[in-house]
């Protein structure tokens, strides 16, 4: 096993060129695993097979210099399960992005099934046979599941009648064990529940390459495992996979090889049977190696923060979706919610937060009963929000960190709001501290919060709400996307 090309060229900056020199260093200090760098122009043959894609020198700069992909070479085979694995921020789904044509690179070339290409557009990527399922899907909310993949396949350059699509979502979700109703509303389903249409896009779509971003994030360890097998049998029919993830069990347990990404730079490849999780921590990270647990200092205290008395909760069509749920909550206590998908927990979070009306049953925070109050209340009662939702609930798409940070402290005693006037200053010095605290990686606390990989728009939410000093959070999967450092230092 080798490591991937990597060309003399860099970028400009003696940073830069220090970092390049700090990574060779640690990569020589690993041992023998990592080979010589192929050289230019060498044929990409892994045992009987050439590449089905080769990525060439891709490096992606966006505005204001962040450099997200350095001189990136990467082969893709045939039927085979790619893992890619990085801290947030590394530049994982930027890569797979330009891959599927949503992005385009600064320089570098790809070459897909022997052929120099350039996808302007995810149109022409899907047209191709190439699918991502974004670790964000992209869907639109107002459309049943058989609608979205029907207008999915239409812009891929097939025309397939909605008769057809609900059949094959059926037939597909039952054959590969990811159901879900083709006549459901999009924005009725959980984000797992998402992630699996989007995998169904892709496999009605008979794509050859699947590109699927963290598609473990918002599932139970049950749910992982089938998706993981799924990812495994995939791979047996000939399909090309490359999994994000940032959870090592599920790279060591379906990948056949593992590439690891670094500050943009792809650091190293190995084969599963190579790896080892010190291995590849040791390339996530470096000398800088993620925290242990953190032990608790001490126990729940006896104060009581929340209530709930036997509540009952309808879901989207009428039915019972929470039947008789009574819990407390104490100062100082952590009480978990587990489940698989679809089994009430979006709508006892919702109705938690204030978004969802139970029709029976009473929630009390701080003593105050607050069930049919609005979540601006709770808010000023000391409860914090982390929604499963990133864009669109937790984070106002296109809008700056600043702004986000506003809005989102607007009932909070000490924020940037003065009456109905907001202090931009107070705002965007809160920002930056955040940023720093939580070590979220953006270029400016002035940038559009999807300039932020998912992982640190995952930072920057968990930061500011933590920032309110709450007595209680309202947390719905606060670890999602996040790699092994960070998810540490949230727990």
């Amino acid at each position: 096993m080798g490591m991937e090309r990597r060309g003399s060229e860099t970028l400009p900056g003696g940073d830069r060129l220090q970092a390049s020199r700090q990574v060779g260093m640690e990569l020589a200090s690993l041992g023998p695993m990592f080979s010589a760098p192929r050289p230019p122009g060498a044929p990409i043959v892994t045992g009987q097979h050439s590449p089905l894609l080769s990525l060439r020198g891709i490096t992606k700069v966006y505005p204001g210099g962040v450099v997200a992909n350095d001189n990136v070479f990467l082969d893709i085979y045939p039927g085979e399960v790619l893992a890619l694995l990085g801290e947030n921020g590394a530049g994982k789904t930027t890569l797979v992005s330009i891959i599927a044509g949503v992005q385009q690179p600064t320089r570098g070339e790809i070459i897909y099934q022997g052929q120099r290409v350039r996808f302007k557009s995810p149109r022409d990527a899907a047209r191709a046979g190439i699918a991502l399922a974004p670790q964000n899907p992209r869907l639109v909310d107002a459309f049943t599941v058989a609608e979205n993949i029907a207008l999915a396949a239409r812009l891929a350059g097939r025309k397939l009648g909605l008769s057809e699509v609900r059949s094959r979502v059926k037939k597909l979700g039952e054959d590969y064990g990811i159901e879900v109703d083709p006549d459901a509303r999009v924005w009725r389903l959980s984000m797992g529940e998402k992630q699996r249409v989007e995998i169904l896009k892709a496999l009605i779509l008979n794509a050859r390459l699947m590109l699927l971003d963290e598609p473990t994030t918002h599932l139970s360890p049950m749910e992982a495992n089938k998706l993981l097998d799924l990812v495994r049998r995939l791979a047996t029919e000939g399909r090309s996979i490359v999994l994000i993830t940032h959870r090592l069990r599920e790279v060591l347990r379906s990948a056949d090889r593992i590439a690891v990404m670094r500050k943009g730079r792809l650091v190293g490849v190995l084969r599963r049977e190579e790896a080892t999780q010190e291995k590849l921590l040791h390339l996530m990270f470096g000398e800088r190696m993620p925290l242990g647990l953190v032990s608790r200092r001490r126990g729940p205290g006896d104060e009581t923060v929340l209530v709930v008395e036997d509540l009952w909760i309808r879901g989207e069509h009428g039915e019972i979706a929470v039947r008789g749920v009574s819990l407390n909550v104490r100062r100082g206590e952590i009480v978990g919610v587990a489940g698989v998908a679809g089994n009430g927990q979006r709508e006892l979070f919702e109705a938690l937060v204030g978004l969802r009306r139970p029709y029976r049953g009473r929630v009390l925070v701080a003593g105050v009963d607050v069930t049919n109050a609005r979540p601006s209340v709770r808010g000023r009662l000391g409860v914090a929000i982390i929604p499963e939702e990133r864009l669109g609930w937790a984070l106002v798409p296109g809008k700056s960190l600043v702004f986000n940070t506003a809005l989102g402290l607007y009932s909070v005693p000490g924020g940037p709001f003065r009456g109905f006037v907001v202090d931009w200053g107070r705002a965007r010095a809160i920002s930056k501290e955040i940023v720093e605290h939580m070590k979220v990686r953006v270029s400016d606390v002035d940038a559009p919060v999807e300039s932020m990989s998912g992982g640190n728009m995952q930072r920057f939410i968990v930061g500011r709400e933590l920032s309110k000093k709450p007595s209680l959070v309202l947390a719905m999967n606060p670890t999602s996307g996040l790699d092994v450092d960070a998810a540490e230092k949230v727990r």
